[in-house]
């Protein structure tokens, strides 16, 4: 009998790395035929003889699965006795049954690193494959590319995941073919690719993915699907020392793309830095405000035709490490993760403690408002939280005004309708901010209980106001005037435009021509000196 225990030992020696080599050392125990085995995973013919005059006619085989296993006589008319043939068997079917561990084998290595749906290289492939080719490349000749589909999530909801997956096999098929063999190619899953491909051939990869035309669906129905690339890049500087960076850096410089609806951003340095000061800003803003670094500055609004102070609006500064920042530089951030929430409420229970102190202290006092964010509006329980913060401190309604945004969103406007109707039920005022630019200005100014609205700067911000600007901005002063709402426009800059307005009849302005945002003893100050509407005989 063939020592079968060997022969395993010998296979579990060599699978998967030399599958040939254990087969064929079973030879010196059987110089009596040839073994062929055929599977989909692996093919070829094993001669297990000295001798090559081997029957055509097989004596016996094994199939297990998709592999078949053959045993071919030595020549015609040999007498196998029953062991004999019993070994043979037994050796067929071993065969087979390594056969799939080795094509089980191959698969799991692809699994670790081939998407399932494209075959690309997964991120551990992809990473695995540039390590592998960082001897024989320049690696700073290469930019590293991240591509997310534009809207993808809409092909998903009007065709079905089918149709959707069919698409993305056929982007990546696109990817493939592109690529050089010295370049790589990935994919990340869902809708999110990579690729590191030579920086001389940049500009024929952007136009071969920015805007691609695939088939999908079956010869009877076929759909025609633009599939828009965003796509950020990286001009590669170090192959070697962080092959993360070469995945992180352009999707850095593609997340940037995608927030400001754009299809191409590179990375620069000032984008890192920038990506940089968000990671701060969201780790220490809790700090930050616990410690009062966010501060109160007061812009004033004017009465144009007077020069007097009519009202003022509460805005933040973050003073980070002594640098005083403007607003733009954190807001978006914030506003983004859902903290603008917390700083808004911070603002308005700063500023309706400096107005509780000032009236204290009997000096006249002009409405102060404060703005509230269009993510503030996700808190059910707002303006509950408003109407607490004004009653703590003893704040006089008419001495307060919310500002709130009118939005390009008809559920966010319901909700704003919401709140404004309870702060005037409360008799809390409220104006509208960048009035003008939101879904519907008009249903505004109908439908809402506000006291106040501010006509967006955009309006004004030209060299020259012309007919056209007196019509549009003319009618929106008659309206809100019959309507008995105040209109202040903001952003005057210039003289002209301050007459501009005081002739078509709106007497109120706030902007740089009159006062920047100034700190809280400035504003005090500015008070102090110029005078309010209060102090006009």
């Amino acid at each position: 009998m063939f020592d079968f225990n060997k022969f395993i030992d010998l296979l579990n020696e060599s699978v998967p790395n030399n599958y040939d080599e254990a087969i064929n050392n079973v030879k010196d125990y059987f110089h009596i035929g040839r073994i062929e085995i055929a599977s989909e995973n692996f093919s070829g013919s094993i001669k297990c003889s000295i001798d090559s005059d081997c029957n055509e006619t097989p004596l016996t085989f094994y199939k297990h699965h998709d592999c078949l296993v053959t045993f071919y006589s030595k020549k015609d008319g040999y007498n196998y006795s029953a062991d004999e043939l019993k070994d043979v068997n037994m050796l067929l079917k071993l065969i087979a049954i390594y056969n799939e561990n080795f094509a089980l084998a191959i698969k799991t290595r692809e699994a670790e690193n081939l998407s399932y749906n494209t075959k690309l290289y997964n991120v551990h492939g992809y990473i695995a494959k540039l390590q592998s080719l960082k001897d024989s490349i320049d690696g700073t000749m290469y930019n590293s590319y991240y591509i997310n589909l534009k809207g993808f999530g809409l092909v998903n909801k009007l065709y079905g995941t089918t149709l959707a997956n069919e698409a993305i096999v056929e982007f990546a098929k696109t990817l493939k073919n592109f690529a050089e063999e010295d370049e790589v190619v990935g994919h990340l899953g869902g809708d999110n690719f990579v690729a590191f491909i030579k920086r001389e051939r940049n500009e024929d990869f952007i136009n071969t993915i920015s805007r691609l035309k695939v088939y999908v669906g079956n010869k009877r129905r076929k759909i025609e699907l633009t599939l828009i690339s965003v796509i950020g890049y990286d001009e590669v500087k170090d192959i070697v020392v962080n092959y993360s960076t070469i995945i992180s850096n352009p999707s850095i410089a593609c997340q940037y793309a995608r927030n400001t609806k754009r299809n191409l951003v590179k990375l620069t340095p000032d984008l890192l830095e920038m990506v940089d000061s968000i990671k701060n800003i969201e780790s220490t803003f809790d700090k930050e405000l616990e410690d009062g670094n966010f501060l109160v500055y007061y812009q004033p609004k004017f009465d144009i035709e007077t020069g007097k102070i009519i009202g003022v609006e509460a805005l933040t500064r973050w003073n980070n490490n002594g640098r005083i920042l403007p607003p733009g530089m954190f807001v978006p951030i914030l506003e983004k993760n859902g903290e603008i929430v917390k700083l808004d409420l911070y603002v308005l229970e700063t500023l309706c403690k400096d107005i509780h102190n000032y009236r204290n202290m009997g000096n006249n006092i002009v409405p102060a408002s404060c703005n509230l964010s269009r993510r503030d509006f996700e808190l059910e329980d707002l303006e509950d939280r408003v109407i607490e913060i004004i009653k703590k401190y003893n704040v006089r309604t008419e001495d307060i005004v919310i500002e709130v945004t009118e939005t390009t969103n008809f559920e966010e406007n319901e909700r704003l309708a919401r709140f404004i109707d309870k702060m005037h039920r409360n008799g809390i005022l409220t104006s509208v901010d960048d009035f003008g630019t939101g879904y519907s200005s008009l249903s505004v100014l109908r439908d809402f209980k506000v006291s106040e609205i501010k006509i967006d700067r955009s309006f004004i911000n030209r060299e020259i106001l012309n007919d056209s600007d007196k019509i549009i901005i003319g009618s929106i002063i008659d309206m809100a005037k019959k309507l008995a709402i105040e209109v202040v426009c903001e952003g005057v800059e210039t003289k002209h435009q301050a007459d501009f307005l005081v002739n078509l009849g709106c007497k109120k302005a706030q902007g740089f021509l009159y006062s920047k945002p100034v700190p809280k003893l400035e504003f005090e100050a500015m008070l102090k000196e110029i005078g309010t509407y209060h102090d006009i005989s």
